[in-house]
This record gives C-alpha cells, sequence and structure tokens, in this order.
C-alpha cells in the first residue's frame, strides 16, 4: 500500500474513531430525570380551569373549585399525537378519549396526595393544589420505583376499573397491548436525544416537550427538573466520566451560575463559561504537552535542514539503499536536536480523551439547555436548527449560521497556516534537482490535512452549538500558539545565523 493511501487511511480512521466514539461518553439521566423527560411530552389530555365553563366538568364528583375539558393533541411533538399516528398508520385501534381521561384523573389523585400528604380529600383540591402537584409531582405517571413501573400500574387499574358497571370506563374504551407498545416506543424515542442531565443544583432546566393544556401555550415548550449529580455517581458511570466528563461539566455549571449571580444574562453567562472552559482545558492540554508541542516546533525551525538532506537523497522513495541513508540521516538530526518524530501523534493520543470528554460534558451540562444567545440554545445541534424553517424567523438559524462560518474558517487556518510556515522554510533551500520523496510526503500531508478539516467541518454541523464555540476558541487558540511558536524559533535562527 502507498504511503500516501496508508496516512489517508489512517486520517479517515482516526476520524471515524472520534466520530463514534464521541458517542460513548455515558449519559448522566436518571431514569428520574427521564420520567420528567417523558412527561414533558404527554401532560395527557386534560385542561383544567378555576371556574366552569361551557361544557367543562369537575374534576372528582363534589368537587367546585377545578373544571376540565377534554383537549387530545393531535401534532406529532406530543408523545400521544406520535403515538396515535403511528397507531393510525399501522391500523391498530386507537383508545378513545375517555382511557385518556381516566389516566389523567390517576395521575392527578396521586400528585395530589404525594403533594398534600396521605390524607388529603381529593375532592377539596383547588385549582392551585392541581396546578402544584402535577408540575411537582406528574412525573410520577411514568416512574415509582423504575420507569414505566407506575405506567403500566395506572393500566392495570383502569382494566380493573372497567369490571365496575357503576364506572362510566369499558374495555373498548381501553388500548391494545399493540397501542402499548407502540406508545411507549414513541415515547422513548422522543427523549432518547436529550443527555443534558449534569447539575450541580436540583432545578427546572432545558426546554422540552410539548405541554398541552389552558396553563400552557399550544405546543410551548417547558422547563424539567433534573437531578443534581455527584462525583460518586459520575464514576459510577464510568473512567472517563469520573476522570474528565463530570469535572469539565461542573466546572460549567459552576461557572454559569456565578456569571449569572454578577448579573449576568444567560445566554451571555453561558457563552463566558465555555470561553473560560475553553481556556483552562487548553492551557491545561499544553502544560501537559509542553515537551512533545517544542519537539514540533523544532522540528518546523528544522525544515530547512530536513529538506538539505531529503535533497541528498531524491530517489529514496523507490531506493532501499537512499531510503536507509536518508533515515540513519534523519535520525541523527533528531537525535543531535533532542527531538522525538512521534510527538504530533503523542500530542494526538492526549488530545483525543479530552476533546471527547469536552463534547461529553457540554453536552451533558444541563445549564447550556436553558436560556439562549441571539434565540440560539447553545445544547441544540448546528445543524438541527439550520434546517428547521422556523428558526430563520427567530433569529436563531442566523446565529446558528455564523458560528458555523466562523468555527470552519479559523477551523481552516489553524490547520493550513502550519503546512505554509513549513513550505515556506522549504522554499529557503535551493533545490538542485526534483525530490519525489519529498513530493509525495508533501502530498500525502496535504491529503491527510484535507480529509482532516472536511471531516470536522462536518462533524462541527452536527456539533451542539456548545461545541462549535470550544471549537471556535480552540482553533484560535492553536493558531495564535502557532503563530508565537514561529515568532520565536524565527528570532532563535536569526541568532543562530541559519
Amino acid at each position: 500500500m502507498k504511503k500516501r493511501t496508508k496516512l489517508t487511511t489512517l486520517g479517515l480512521t482516526v476520524l471515524a474513531g472520534a466520530l463514534l466514539l464521541s458517542g460513548c461518553t455515558s449519559s448522566f439521566c436518571s431514569e428520574i430525570d427521564r420520567a420528567h423527560f417523558l412527561y414533558a411530552f404527554d401532560y395527557g389530555v386534560t385542561d383544567y380551569y378555576d371556574h366552569q365553563i361551557e361544557g367543562a366538568e369537575p374534576i372528582f364528583p363534589g368537587n367546585t373549585n377545578v373544571y376540565y375539558l377534554v383537549n387530545v393533541p393531535i401534532t406529532t411533538a406530543s408523545g400521544i399525537g406520535k403515538a396515535n399516528e403511528v397507531a393510525a398508520t399501522a391500523q391498530i385501534e386507537i383508545p378513545t378519549d375517555n382511557y385518556f381521561v381516566k389516566l389523567d384523573q390517576l395521575v392527578l389523585e396521586d400528585a395530589l396526595i404525594s403533594y398534600k400528604g396521605p390524607e388529603f380529600v381529593v375532592t377539596e383540591a383547588t385549582f392551585c393544589d392541581v396546578l402544584q402537584a402535577l408540575d411537582g409531582f406528574g412525573y410520577r405517571k411514568f416512574y415509582q420505583n423504575e420507569l414505566w413501573d407506575n405506567w403500566d400500574l395506572y393500566n392495570q387499574r383502569l382494566r380493573e376499573m372497567t369490571a365496575d358497571p357503576t364506572n362510566d370506563l369499558t374495555i373498548d374504551d381501553l388500548p391494545t397491548k399493540d397501542y402499548l407498545k407502540i406508545y411507549q416506543n414513541e415515547m422513548n424515542i422522543l427523549i432518547s436525544k436529550y443527555r443534558s442531565c449534569i447539575a450541580i443544583e436540583t432545578d427546572d432546566y432545558g426546554y422540552y416537550g410539548y405541554a398541552n393544556g389552558a396553563q400552557y401555550r399550544d405546543g410551548h415548550k417547558i422547563q424539567v427538573e433534573i437531578e443534581a449529580k455527584t462525583w460518586n455517581y459520575a464514576w459510577k458511570k464510568g473512567f472517563i466520566e469520573g476522570l474528565f466528563v463530570f469535572p469539565i461539566a461542573w466546572l460549567t455549571e459552576t461557572f454559569v451560575s456565578t456569571f449569572k449571580g454578577f448579573g449576568v444574562i444567560g445566554g451571555l453567562a453561558q457563552l463566558l463559561a465555555i470561553l473560560l472552559i475553553t481556556f483552562i482545558v487548553r492551557s491545561l492540554m499544553l502544560l501537559v504537552t509542553i515537551k512533545q508541542t517544542a519537539s514540533t516546533a523544532k522540528m518546523q525551525a528544522l525544515q530547512p535542514e530536513i529538506t538539505k538532506i531529503q535533497n541528498k537523497f531524491p530517489n529514496a522513495d523507490t531506493n532501499n539503499y537512499e531510503k536507509q541513508q536518508l533515515a540513519a540521516e534523519m535520525g541523527k538530526l533528531y537525535k543531535k536536536n533532542k527531538i522525538n518524530p512521534l510527538s504530533t501523534l503523542l500530542v494526538m493520543v492526549v488530545q483525543f480523551p479530552v476533546f471527547i470528554s469536552v463534547w461529553g460534558a457540554l453536552q451533558g451540562s444541563a445549564s447550556l439547555s436553558s436560556d439562549a444567545l441571539f434565540n440560539l440554545h447553545l445544547s441544540d445541534p448546528i445543524n438541527t436548527v439550520l434546517l428547521n424553517g422556523s428558526n430563520w424567523a427567530n433569529g436563531s438559524a442566523v446565529a446558528a449560521l455564523i458560528l458555523f462560518l466562523s468555527m470552519s474558517a479559523i477551523q481552516v487556518t489553524s490547520m493550513l497556516v502550519p503546512q505554509f510556515i513549513q513550505k515556506r522554510k522549504a522554499k529557503q533551500v535551493t533545490k538542485l534537482s526534483k525530490n519525489p520523496t519529498q513530493t509525495q510526503q508533501q502530498k500525502s500531508m496535504k491529503m491527510v490535512t484535507y480529509v482532516m478539516m472536511g471531516m470536522i467541518i462536518f462533524m462541527g454541523f452536527t456539533l451542539p452549538s456548545a461545541m462549535g464555540v470550544y471549537w471556535f476558541v480552540s482553533a484560535l487558540f492553536s493558531l495564535v500558539q502557532t503563530l508565537i511558536i514561529e515568532k520565536i524559533n524565527s528570532k532563535k535562527a536569526k541568532k543562530k545565523g541559519r
């Protein structure tokens, strides 16, 4: 296999691995977190009112404080709407409105008792009691001891209620087993993409689901409660999660909270937190890889001498003797200047888990799922924002596009500048003849650079916006670092008379 093909394959393999492994950090969402997500997508079919209106009925017999109307959501943004659509397509019978109403009633009773205590009489519930109970304990529709267990119990109780002749619920109102499977599957799909569950304080975060009801605007997304996570919890998730992901996310959460404490608005506080995280991560990486970075800088400074050696053996690519001589002289040059030719690889080995960890941390940060900057939520993937037509009207897509273009431009610049510097130094050496070996190496390096550049831009398009900000600042950091090192090397070279 040709060297060019090998290098290209290596570049593709590394980036494909990064793309795959970026999703390998564990989700920090607990089952209670997921229950809250589920409830955000299915608040039920009942609208509650603090007074009687046409068609409304008391929520419980004898209760004159709260009334309800049935409002079954039909949009697929709702869990019920999506399940009903899939069921209809599969020609599976959809349960009646009466089933959904009775289910809501069981959930409300459970929530009221959890909120007010076991001695509370539900017929005395006020409108405020209903809203507070559902807001605080409505998630129990999907969780008691584990996810979906309470939902199964509710459906079992409804089936038992059909045996009571005084109850208006019949067996024909209930869902079939096939419908229940569809509902559960579609609900799991709706919440599967949400991972912003790393919080240092239990609170409401993000904008999720499809809140249906008189107390919400139609289709209005809401915040959900996320449990506070501990470092011990993170270690149980995995080694990378405990060592890197949680500390980075913890710092992000802390910085956002601190900036908000100083009166900085939410979106700007998040942006400042990401900038600070990027600076800290890149500075620590620079300290860890300082020797390898210095070694790489020396190789750049020695480019004229490397070119001279390569010109002495123009046929090294096909002649084994010249190939051995070239390797020997290059080895002497590296040894003399205390250079490790594998330094670039070592830096990549360090950078790889850090990159994955930062990705996992910013994706998992609960604070970044709340608030917005120019209507852009930093937890939303750039491509998702750009491909949603409604986002162009509110300006979030414009903000996402500017971020993507800026990130791409600075990333391309930071990757091409080192090649430009090496090429400029190589031109300083008078070539006696054409060197196929050097030409082939330059083509191979360009190919790898372009492949990596393309993959990085593609990944950047699918990244959360927060990661786009990180990548922009990180690339800018790399560019400044390259220029500073080049300036230092140029001064040293002038002193040595190179």
